[in-house]
């Protein structure tokens, strides 16, 4: 393996980044909460560029919704099933 396929600390690229960038979310969304933490400080703690971030994630709401899911299946499931919204039929005068 070269230099240029490995990662920062040594380890390949693209092997587990997922499971790294929700990982490292678990860990600052509790210590930090989900405003306070930024893209730029998860990808460093999880040891991705950007770019691999958001190969992964379209952005971080899809980040959040992940980690929702895997903090309780069981309670959220139905937060995230789209039949279930509709909108409210407003009359404007």
């Amino acid at each position: 393996m070269t230099e240029l396929e490995k990662g920062p600390t040594g380890r390949r690229r693209g092997r587990g980044a997922r499971e790294r960038i929700i990982s490292a979310a678990q860990q600052l969304f509790r210590e930090q909460g989900i405003n306070r933490t930024g893209m730029d400080q998860l990808c460093a703690a999880a040891e991705v560029s950007k770019r691999t971030a958001y190969q992964h994630f379209d952005g971080k709401d899809e980040l959040v919704a992940e980690y929702l899911r895997r903090f309780d299946p069981t309670v959220l499931s139905g937060v995230f099933d789209r039949t279930m919204a509709r909108p409210i039929a407003t009359r404007w005068r």
